[in-house]
């Protein structure tokens, strides 16, 4: 039995560089940071005091007044990016030209789901007494609740997942949503992450083990540095992506336009430690290997790898290991970027936002390169001497991206230009 292809033909992104397929990808395309510090709540009290915010996201602009009361913010960037992903992929929430919506599913990851809205509540709780709560909380801080929401708000009937895989959920949920069109559990899925971890205890959390950059408080821009000898730490971020995900034949039939195939999926635990990745890589390459046998791709045949490149000394040296030894001989030549310095590290929805630039790389023929890499690190370099600083114009067919979590929680997914996929 032939397996079925898998198309992406829809983009929505909400992101500090730019919401909405094409402003977005100008974000990308101009290599601008847009890191500062933060106005959210007062860091001063913490080392690092900077982060990537989403400063225009307008609620109204994508649902009704009475919605927008009705959901956190978390739920809210989901309904708007699932709203996006469909009017791209030129279907409307009412009406799904031919899609069976029993046969749609929602796959979305977040690594800590509406955990700023429970802090804001637990704070009106303790100045004010139980009744100041909000009465959606109970509805609001699951991981669950984002996808419940935007099932319900567009009557998607399929199943609906919620993955909690640190930062690589949104990869995760992106694999799972492949997995299920490919076995016919649904012909076709909103698929990515969403995160908005911007408050004082969930941003205090990742501060107090040192994980946040906090060398660059007064240059923000310049924070968050991928495979920089200088780097010190991630940026965090918040964002969200989802991609409309479709069986390659049921597009055909409905005429849409493909952006990119998603071809190979794989994930592994490197059963190690909750936050120090295995320096040697092995885990995390293997997630690799997995993906590109399951994509039926040779790693020769790799173009561009979109890497994790967290920005911190451990993570980026220990992924630069695990590529060179998934590609072998090809990470030699490969070109490798980390676009994380523009829009920060959104944790769960990261590895979402970085399948919607691999999709938009392929389709427009360009790799973005990496900000802030003014020193590279001569130890990454011996690993990825292809490593690229600035934009790269050039002909996409096989797009590596790489995800890691804490934890130990690898995932890899290779993508395709479309015009190769044949059911």
């Amino acid at each position: 039995m032939t397996r079925r292809r898998v198309w992406i033909t829809g983009i929505g992104v909400i992101s500090p560089i730019g919401s909405g397929r094409d402003p977005f990808w100008a974000g990308v395309r101009e290599g601008r940071s847009l890191v500062r510090r933060i106005d959210r709540f007062d860091p001063s009290p913490f080392r690092s005091q900077v982060a990537a915010q989403v400063d225009d996201f307008e609620p109204l602009d994508h649902m009704d007044a009475r919605t927008t009361r009705q959901l956190d913010r978390f739920s809210q960037f989901a309904l708007a990016a699932g709203r996006l992903a469909l009017a791209d992929a030129a279907l409307e929430a009412g009406h799904t030209n031919g899609l069976d919506r029993d046969r749609i599913g929602v796959y979305l990851g977040s690594a800590l789901g509406g955990i700023a809205y429970a802090e804001r509540q637990h704070e009106r709780f303790m100045e004010r007494g139980i009744r100041s709560v909000a009465p959606n909380l109970a509805l609001a801080v699951f991981g669950g609740a984002a996808p419940a929401n935007l099932g319900i708000a567009l009557d998607l009937r399929g199943p609906i997942l919620s993955t909690a895989n640190s930062c690589a959920s949104g990869a995760v949920a992106l694999g799972e949503a492949l997995r299920a069109i490919r076995d016919g559990t649904v012909d076709a899925a909103i698929a990515g992450g969403a995160e908005v971890p911007l408050s004082p205890l969930a941003f205090g959390a990742f501060d107090i083990i040192r994980a946040l950059s906090s060398g660059s408080n007064d240059t923000p821009d310049r924070a968050a540095r991928p495979f920089d000898a200088g780097r010190d730490g991630f940026v965090m971020g918040e964002g969200v992506a989802l991609l409309l995900l479709e069986a390659a034949d049921v597009a055909r039939r409905r005429g849409a336009t493909p952006y990119a195939e998603v071809m190979g999926y794989g994930s592994t635990s490197d059963a190690y430690h909750m936050v120090q990745p295995r320096a040697d890589g092995r885990e995390a390459a293997r997630a690799i290997t997995i993906a590109l046998e399951d994509a039926g791709v040779a790693p020769a045949e790799i173009d561009y790898v979109n890497a994790h490149a967290s920005s911190t000394p451990l993570g980026d040296m220990a992924e630069a290991r695990a590529i060179a030894r998934a590609l072998d001989g090809q990470a030699r030549a490969v070109p490798v970027s980390g676009t994380k310095a523009l829009y920060g590290h959104p944790l769960g929805a990261s590895s979402a936002i970085e399948a919607a630039i691999c999709a938009l790389t392929i389709q427009h023929g360009w790799a973005p390169g990496t900000a802030n890499l003014e020193t590279m690190d001569p130890e990454v370099v011996r690993e990825l001497p292809g490593l690229l600083q600035d934009g790269r114009p050039g002909r996409y067919k096989r797009v590596l991206s790489t995800s890691f979590g804490f934890g130990g929680l690898n995932a890899a997914l290779v993508f395709g230009a479309p015009t190769d996929a044949r059911d």
